[in-house]
């Protein structure tokens, strides 16, 4: 057994310092990797013994340069437009700046970039006015975040989703009671480019150039296991945006005309119709809900 605990404590060690961000030296000296094995930088030979042709911190940075380049290397997979935009010298060195500020913390490569977007927002340079090319860059990791938390996380293939004629059979002077309730998978993204447009350009080797500023709306799904989106008007946008927070659907449109120029009560009222009948085909929505019924 003492064996066995020696073993676990050497490979804790080992993982402590070849995952830490500043370095070998840095790993070694760590309260984590003293916690242990207490050593400090200059009895590495204690533990790992030198080659013939490497020093014992030097073979220990074989696995921490390997381990850093992979997880770079997942962070371009899993960001292929933003490091499409970026070029590839210039996202790793992204990648690897926001790999120390936020360094791995789970098992499971799917939370890698989940704050990678944010590090963008935090690292932007104060002196580009908005929306610049730093924005487009923090829109396109956005998107692509989202695409691959839709694509990871639950979603309504095995549900039973909104039928068009279920709203039909609510009384009409209930309608405005009404709830609908969303897909697990359903997402709403703002965004100051059409990075919709140049993510799917990417993905089929297009080449595209960085597009001009432009308000996009996007409503973002999963269906058949495939991840889809679509762009939408700002009165559909706030009106989703609204029935998704869980307001009924007199109150969601009361709020999306709150929040939009004159005239799109007439809009809203003229569009309900079309709307409901594509979010039911598009599968946005599982169900009706009526208070009582």
């Amino acid at each position: 057994m003492s064996e066995l605990r020696s073993l676990a404590r050497l490979q804790r060690w080992v993982q402590e310092v070849i995952t830490n961000p500043d370095g070998i030296t840095a790993g070694v000296e760590s309260p984590m990797a003293r916690q242990q094995i207490d050593i400090g930088a200059s009895q590495i030979e204690q533990v790992v013994e030198r080659s013939t042709r490497l020093g014992s911190a030097e073979r220990l940075a074989v696995y921490g340069n390997a381990y850093f380049a992979r997880l770079i290397e997942c962070l371009g997979e899993e960001f292929p437009a933003t490091r499409f935009a970026l070029g590839d010298e210039t996202f790793e060195s992204f990648a690897f700046g926001y790999i120390q500020h936020s360094p791995s913390a789970s098992y499971s490569l799917c939370y890698l970039g989940e704050r990678f977007a944010q590090y963008l927002i935090d690292t932007r340079p104060d002196d580009v006015p908005e929306p610049g090319w730093p924005d487009f860059l923090i829109d396109l990791a956005t998107l692509e975040r989202t695409y691959a938390e839709v694509f990871d996380g639950p979603g309504p293939e095995n549900l039973d989703t909104l039928n068009p004629n279920d709203l039909q059979a609510v009384p009409p002077k209930r309608v405005s009671e009404v709830r609908l309730v969303p897909v697990p998978s359903l997402r709403l993204m703002e965004a100051s480019f059409p990075v919709h447009e140049y993510v799917t350009a990417v993905r089929r080797d297009q080449s595209p150039e960085i597009p001009m500023p432009a308000e996009t709306l996007l409503v973002i799904t999963r269906r058949d296991y495939v991840v889809r989106r679509g762009a939408v008007s700002r009165a559909e946008f706030q009106l989703l945006r609204a029935i998704i927070a869980g307001h009924t659907l007199g109150q969601a449109i009361e709020l999306a005309a709150e929040t939009m120029p004159d005239g799109t009560d007439d809009e809203l009222a003229t569009n309900l119709s079309k709307w409901f009948q594509h979010w039911a085909a598009a599968g946005w929505f599982l169900r009706v809900e009526l208070p009582g019924s």
